[in-house]
C-alpha cells in the first residue's frame, strides 16, 4: 500500500492521544493512498482502491482484537487463528470429525500444513487422530473432550466480537454489506480463476484470525 504522509494527510500523526485519533488517521491515510494511485495511474478509480484498502485494514483490526481478546481468557494451551480455525470446523462437522484430506480441501491449505496444525493440537490434547480400518492411507481428524470444550467456550466471545463490529448497522444494511463483499469476493474470482477457500479458511499459524 502506498503510505501517506503527515503534510498530506493533515493529522498529527505524533500526538495522537486515543485510538479514535488513530483511527482517524488510518482513514485519512487510506483516503490519500488511493488518491495518490489515482495521480500516478490517471483513470484508476481512487473509490475502489480506498474500499479495497478499507476492507484489508478492517481484516488486519479484526486480527488484532481477536488476538487480544485470546491473550485475556487465560486459556490452558496456545491458541492463534490457525489453530481456531481448525477446531471450528471440526466443531461445526458431523460428529466433530473429518479426515485430513477433507479438512485441507474445506480450507484451501495444504496436507501438511494440516498435519503440522493437526500435531499440535494433538499434543495439547485437543485432537485426536482416528485411523480408518478399511483404508489405511486416510486418517480422521476428532475433537476430544477438551477441544470441545474449548471450541464452547471460545464461540460465544468469537460471535460478541464478530457482532461488535457491525453494531449500529441495521438488519438490511448487514445484509447488504455482506452481499457487497459476496459481489467483490465473486469478481476477484471470475478475474483471476483459482483454488479458493470454501470455508473460513487458515491463515498463517502466526496471525489471528481471518
Amino acid at each position: 500500500m502506498v503510505q501517506g504522509n503527515k503534510a498530506d494527510v493533515g493529522v498529527p500523526f505524533a500526538t495522537a492521544s486515543s485510538e479514535a485519533d488513530e483511527q482517524e488517521i488510518s482513514e485519512a491515510v487510506l483516503h490519500a493512498s488511493a488518491r495518490r494511485y489515482q495521480e500516478e495511474l490517471p483513470g484508476t478509480d481512487a473509490e475502489a482502491i480506498e474500499a479495497t484498502l478499507a476492507v484489508l485494514r478492517t481484516v488486519r483490526v479484526h486480527r488484532t482484537a481477536v488476538a487480544r481478546m485470546l491473550e485475556t481468557m487465560d486459556l490452558d494451551v496456545g491458541m492463534t487463528g490457525a489453530r481456531f480455525t481448525l477446531l471450528m470446523t471440526l466443531h461445526f462437522s458431523r460428529e466433530n470429525l473429518l479426515a485430513q484430506n477433507e479438512i485441507s480441501r474445506e480450507l484451501n491449505v495444504s496436507r501438511t500444513n494440516i498435519t503440522n496444525l493437526i500435531d499440535g493440537l494433538e499434543r495439547d490434547g485437543l485432537v485426536e487422530r482416528i485411523p480408518n480400518p478399511s483404508d489405511r492411507r486416510v486418517s480422521y481428524a476428532q475433537l476430544t473432550p477438551s477441544g470441545h470444550a474449548l471450541c464452547t467456550r471460545l464461540m460465544p466471545v468469537m460471535a460478541v466480537l464478530m457482532e461488535d463490529g457491525l453494531a449500529g448497522f441495521s438488519s438490511e444494511e448487514k445484509t447488504q454489506f455482506t452481499q457487497y463483499l459476496y459481489r467483490v469476493q465473486r469478481n476477484i474470482i471470475a478475474a483471476y480463476p483459482g483454488q479458493y477457500s470454501r470455508g473460513m479458511g487458515v491463515p498463517p499459524e502466526n496471525q489471528s484470525l481471518p
